[in-house]
C-alpha cells in the first residue's frame, strides 16, 4: 500500500474534528470493476453521488488499524462521479477510541470494460478536502461516549457529497505531517453493522411547547473537563452574575442547575429536584421591588459548562447584567481559567464575588449576550414546558405529518419507544424547518410525568441541529449511533408549518441470525431465555459492549459472558476473535490487559485482568484457532507475570485483595472488583482472598492448556508449579471445617456462597468438601433476595456476576438453587415489564446489560443439556440435562456443522425420555445421566 495518509491541513489534531474529501470520477463507461479500500481515524461516513453508503469503521488501536472495503461498481455509472467521504476525529477521552491524530487513507481502483484502470490512491488521486465547518463544538454525551453532534445547517456548503457541487473552492489533500501515527492496516474480519430499519413501536407524546417560563441560558466549551481516568487539564471553575429585575417584591419559584446561588448577597436555600424535569433544582427565592442580584457558582460537571435559569413568566421579570431592562447583555462569566490561575486568582477569593471586582488578574468579566442560549439538547429538553396534547398520532402517522405553526407556536415535542433498548443510526428529514432548532434526545428512562427524558449530568444523550431558513429541508444523518428505548424529536422556534418528511432509524448492531431455540415446561423460563436474546443481540456491535447506551465499551469480563450467550443463540465466533485481538493490544506499562479497551492510562480491573485467560480458552475451545493465541501468547504472558510478583510476595501464592492500599496505589474498583451491589459484608473483599486467589488458580489452568496448544512446554512447568502450590494452600486456607464451607478470606470474615463456588469452578472441592458446601450454598441462596421476597433489601448475587455463580451451582449439581435465583430475579424483571436484562436491580441504571442475560446460556446448556463439542472433543456433543423440576424442554443450539436439537419429557414415571437428539453429520451425542 502505497496510499498516503491526508487531512485539510498536516497536523491533523484538535478535539472532535471533522473533514470531507471528494473524488471525481470522469468514467467513459460504467466500470467493470471499482473497489475502494480506506481506513479513518476515527470514523466516517461513505457517500457516492450523493447518497449514503455505509458508516465506517471498526474500533482500534492506533498500532493496530483496520481498513474497510466497499465495492462500488455498482454504484458508479458511465459520466460525472464523485466518491465523498466525510470523516470525524474523535480527539478526546472514550471508552472506544484512543488519541492519535486525524487521517484519511484511501486505495483501489476502478477497471472499466476497455480495461483502463483508474487509481483512487490518496497521494496520487486527486483528493480534494475541506473542513466540514457545518459541525459545531459539543459536549460529550456521557463520561464514555464522544461529544454529541451539533450540526448547523446554517454553515453547510450545499449537498457536499453530490456529483453536482462545485469543489472548486476545496483544496487538495494535504498529506500528513506524520505518516507514522499508525501501524501496518489490517482488513476488517467482521461484517458490517446490520443497516435494518428499527421500527418504532409506539408514539408516546405529541404535544406543543410552551412558553410559561423566562428561560435564560448560555453553555461555554471547556474542553478535556471530565476526562474519566485522565487529569483534567483546565480547572472546572465557572461562576456567573447578572441583575434580575422585579417590577415588586416577590417569593417566586427558580430554576437552577447544580450550582451555589446567592440573591442580593444571600445563599439560596437547598432546592428540591423537579419530579418531571431532568438536572433542574426548583428554589424558593424572594426579589424585592427593583434590581436584585444574582451570583452563582458550578464546577463544570463535563467539558462543556451550561448555566441555565428559569423563572416565571408573566411576571414582569427581566435578566440584565447592566440593570438595563433594553441591555443587549444578560449575564457576565468568568473565564475558563487554569489549575493554576484558579489556585492562585480565584480559590481565595470570597464567593459571591464583590460587584466592584473586574477580576483584571484572570482578564475580566465575560459579556454573555441576551441572544445566546444554553447548547445541551438534554437541558434544553429536559426543561421543556408542554401544553395540553390534543392529537395521538399513530407510528404509520408520522411520515408526512404536517405540524402546523397555527397550532405548534412555538415548537412540537414528539416522544417515541421502540418498546425496548436498541442501538441505531438515526435520520430525519425536516421540511419547513429553516430558522428552527432541532434536537433529537434519547434514553431508557422517563421521569414521573411519562413525558420527559430522565437524563443525568454525566450521561445526557442528546444532539442537535440549526436548521438554515435559506433551505427547503434539512435532512439530518447523525456521524453516529444512539443506545436508547425512547427517543425524542423536538423542534423549537419554527416561523411555518413544519411536514416530517421522515424519522428513519438504522440498526447499528451486529448483523446477528437467531439460530438457537428454547421451549420448556415453564413458560417463565422460556421469557427469560427470550430476554437474554433480546438482550444479546443489541450489544454486540464491533466488539462485544457493555451496554449500548452510557458507555458501549468493550470490558473483559462482560466479553466472555457474552460470548458464551451468543453460544447459544447466533453461534458467532468473528466478533470474540475480533474481541480477543483488541484485549490483546490492550495491556498497560504493568502488563495487565486494561478493563475496557480501545481505551488509554491505567483502567485495568484486577480480576477482570485474569477473566481474560478464560476467555481466550472458550474461544479456543471452540474454534481451534490457535493462531490468535501464539499471537498474543506475549502479552497473555506479560498479563500473568503481573499477577505473578503479587502471588510471589507470600509462599503459598494466594493474592491478597487490598494489595493497592498496601502498595499505595489507588487502582480502580480497589485491588479486588468481586460482586457488585449486594448485600453490605456478605462477600468480604478484604485481606487473603479466596475468590480472588481462585481466579489466579482458573487462570493459570487456562494458560497452561494454552501453552500446550502452541508448544510452549518450557512454560508448562512453571504454570503447573504454580497450580499445584495453589491448589493446596486455597483449601488449607480458606476451608472451614466447623461451617462446612470456605471463607471469603484468610480471616473468615465471610462465609459467602461464592467462596465455595469458586473453588467448585478453580476445581479445588474435594469429595469430601462436595455435600458440606451443598448443604452450605443451598442454606444460604434459598433465596436470591435478602428478605426473600423482592430486591429493595438487597441480593446475594448480583445480575452480572450470576454467570460464575450458576457455572457453580451446576458443577456441584445445584440446579435446583440455579433455576429458582433464575426465576427469582430475572422473573421479577418481567414482573417490572422489562423485555431485556438490566445491569443490577436498581433499575435506575442500564437497562440494557449483556452480562446480565447469562441464564439464556445457562438454560440451553443445562435444561436443555446441549454441551458443545470443544478441540478436547471435537466430534462429540454431550447432553447432559441438570434440572431440578422442569418436566419437558425442547430446542437447539447453533454448531459450525449445523443445529444441535434436543427434544426431551418425563414419563409418568418420572424418567426422562429423550423423544429425539439431532446432531449434523461428522457429529456424534453421547447422553450422560
Amino acid at each position: 500500500m502505497q496510499a498516503a495518509a491526508i487531512w485539510y491541513d498536516e497536523s491533523g489534531q484538535g478535539r472532535n474534528l471533522y473533514a470531507r474529501f471528494r473524488l471525481t470520477l470522469d468514467l467513459k463507461s460504467k466500470p467493470e470493476k471499482a473497489l475502494l479500500h480506506l481506513f479513518a481515524d476515527t470514523t466516517y461516513q461513505l457517500y457516492v453521488n450523493g447518497e449514503f453508503i455505509r458508516l465506517g469503521s471498526l474500533r482500534f488501536d492506533p498500532k493496530h488499524p483496520v481498513y474497510d472495503t466497499h465495492d462500488l461498481s455498482a454504484l458508479l455509472r458511465e459520466g460525472r462521479n464523485v466518491i465523498a467521504v466525510q470523516v470525524n476525529y474523535v480527539g478526546h477521552k472514550t471508552f472506544i477510541t484512543m488519541l492519535s491524530q486525524a487521517g484519511f487513507t484511501a486505495w483501489g481502483e476502478v477497471v472499466l470494460a476497455d480495461g483502463s484502470q483508474i487509481d483512487l490512491t490518496t497521494g496520487k488521486a486527486e483528493w480534494k478536502a475541506a473542513p466540514a465547518a457545518a459541525y459545531r463544538y459539543a459536549a460529550k454525551s456521557s463520561l464514555f461516549l464522544k461529544a454529541g453532534d451539533c450540526y448547523d445547517q446554517r454553515l453547510e456548503e450545499g449537498d457536499w457529497s453530490g456529483a453536482a457541487f462545485d469543489d472548486g473552492g476545496w483544496k487538495a489533500g494535504v498529506p500528513l505531517a506524520d505518516q507514522e501515527a499508525w501501524g501496518e492496516p489490517e482488513p476488517r474480519a467482521i461484517p458490517y453493522m446490520s443497516g435494518e430499519p428499527v421500527p418504532v413501536e409506539k408514539v408516546l407524546h405529541t404535544a406543543p411547547l410552551e412558553r410559561s417560563e423566562l428561560l435564560c441560558s448560555f453553555s461555554v466549551p471547556m474542553p478535556h473537563v471530565s476526562e474519566i481516568h485522565e487529569p483534567d487539564q483546565t480547572s472546572r471553575f465557572m461562576a456567573a452574575k447578572t441583575w434580575i429585575y422585579s417590577p415588586e417584591a416577590a417569593d417566586i419559584t427558580i430554576g437552577l442547575f447544580y450550582q451555589n446561588s446567592w440573591i442580593n448577597g444571600e445563599p439560596i436555600a437547598s432546592g428540591l429536584y423537579a419530579d418531571d424535569k431532568s438536572m433542574r433544582l426548583n428554589h424558593r427565592v424572594s426579589l424585592r421591588q427593583g434590581w436584585n442580584s444574582y451570583f452563582a457558582k458550578c464546577d463544570a460537571l463535563q467539558d462543556m459548562y451550561h448555566h441555565y435559569l428559569a423563572l416565571p413568566e408573566g411576571r414582569g421579570l427581566i435578566v440584565s447584567a447592566d440593570r438595563d431592562k433594553d441591555g443587549s447583555v444578560q449575564f457576565r462569566r468568568t473565564p475558563v481559567v487554569s489549575h493554576e490561575q484558579y489556585a492562585s486568582a480565584l480559590s481565595g477569593r470570597e464567593l459571591p464575588f464583590a460587584p466592584e471586582d473586574d477580576l483584571t488578574d484572570i482578564g475580566g468579566w465575560v459579556d454573555v449576550l441576551a441572544g445566546e442560549h444554553g447548547e445541551s439538547p438534554t437541558m434544553s429538553s429536559g426543561w421543556d414546558t408542554y401544553g395540553l396534547a390534543f392529537e395521538s398520532l399513530k407510528v404509520e402517522e408520522l411520515a408526512e405529518r404536517v405540524f402546523q405553526l397555527a397550532d405548534y407556536p412555538h415548537g412540537f415535542s414528539l416522544l417515541l419507544d421502540l418498546g425496548m433498548t436498541r442501538l441505531v443510526l438515526p435520520r430525519v428529514v425536516l421540511e419547513g424547518a429553516g430558522g428552527a432548532t432541532i434536537d433529537l434526545t434519547y434514553g431508557e428512562h422517563l421521569n414521573a410525568d411519562g413525558k420527559h427524558l430522565r437524563h443525568y449530568h454525566w450521561y445526557g444523550l442528546g444532539d442537535r441541529a440549526y436548521a438554515d431558513e435559506r433551505s427547503r429541508q434539512l435532512d439530518w444523518r447523525l456521524t453516529q449511533p444512539r443506545g436508547f428505548r425512547y427517543v425524542r424529536l423536538t423542534v423549537r422556534g419554527p416561523k411555518q408549518d413544519v411536514v416530517l418528511k421522515a424519522l428513519e432509524l438504522g440498526s447499528a448492531s451486529y448483523p446477528t441470525e437467531k439460530k438457537g431455540s428454547f421451549r420448556c415446561s415453564d413458560p417463565l423460563l422460556e421469557q427469560i431465555w427470550e430476554m437474554g436474546v433480546r438482550t444479546e443481540a443489541v450489544n454486540m456491535e464491533d466488539a462485544y459492549t457493555d451496554c449500548v447506551t452510557r458507555e458501549r465499551g468493550q470490558y473483559i469480563r462482560d466479553t466472555i459472558i457474552q460470548y458464551h450467550n451468543n453460544l447459544a443463540v447466533f453461534g458467532d465466533h468473528a466478533l470474540m476473535r475480533r474481541s480477543l485481538q483488541l484485549m490483546g493490544q490492550s495491556p498497560d506499562a504493568t502488563g495487565k490487559f486494561r478493563a475496557v479497551y480501545p481505551n488509554t492510562g491505567d483502567y485495568t480491573i484486577s480480576d477482570f485482568a485474569l477473566n481474560a485467560l478464560e476467555g481466550f480458552w472458550a474461544y479456543y475451545a471452540q474454534t481451534g484457532d490457535a493462531g490468535l493465541v501464539v499471537t498474543y501468547w506475549h502479552a497473555i504472558q506479560r498479563n500473568l507475570a503481573w499477577f505473578h510478583e503479587l502471588a510471589d510476595e507470600r509462599d503459598d501464592l494466594l493474592l491478597d485483595a487490598e494489595w493497592d492500599v498496601k502498595r499505595g496505589i489507588k487502582a480502580h474498583y480497589g485491588g479486588f472488583h468481586g460482586d457488585l451491589a449486594i448485600v453490605e459484608g456478605y462477600l468480604n473483599i478484604t485481606g487473603i482472598h479466596c475468590v480472588f486467589s481462585c481466579t489466579y488458580l482458573i487462570a493459570l489452568r487456562c494458560a497452561a492448556k494454552l501453552a500446550a496448544v502452541i508448544g510452549r512446554q518450557d512454560e508448562i512447568g512453571e504454570l503447573e508449579r504454580r497450580i499445584a502450590i495453589l491448589e493446596r494452600s486455597i483449601r488449607e486456607t480458606f476451608w472451614d471445617e466447623e461451617r462446612g464451607c470456605y471463607g471469603d478470606n484468610d480471616r473468615k470474615l465471610s462465609h459467602s456462597a461464592h467462596a465455595s463456588l469458586f473453588a467448585a469452578r478453580a476445581g479445588v472441592l474435594t469429595p469430601e468438601q462436595l455435600e458440606p458446601v451443598r448443604a452450605h450454598v443451598r442454606r444460604d441462596l434459598k433465596s436470591l433476595f435478602a428478605n426473600g421476597y423482592g430486591p429493595e433489601d438487597g441480593v446475594f448475587v448480583s445480575p452480572s456476576f450470576s454467570f460464575y455463580i450458576f457455572e457453580g451451582l451446576y458443577l456441584i449439581g445445584l440446579a435446583d438453587t440455579a433455576e429458582r435465583m433464575m426465576r427469582q430475579g430475572w422473573g421479577w424483571f418481567l414482573q417490572m415489564g422489562l423485555r431485556q436484562t438490566p445491569e443490577y436491580f436498581n433499575l435506575s441504571d442500564s437497562l440494557c446489560h449483556a452480562w446480565s442475560a447469562c441464564p439464556t446460556y445457562f438454560m440451553s446448556a443445562n435444561l436443555l443439556g446441549v454441551q458443545l463439542p470443544t478441540v478436547e472433543r471435537p466430534d462429540e456433543v454431550v447432553i447432559h440435562v441438570q434440572t431440578a423440576d422442569v418436566t419437558e424442554a425442547e430446542g437447539a443450539v447453533p454448531h459450525a456443522l449445523g443445529l444441535i436439537e434436543v427434544k426431551w419429557h418425563t414419563d409418568g414415571q418420572g424418567a426422562r425420555v429423550f423423544d429425539y437428539v439431532r446432531v449434523p453429520e461428522g457429529l456424534t451425542a453421547r447422553i450422560v445421566g
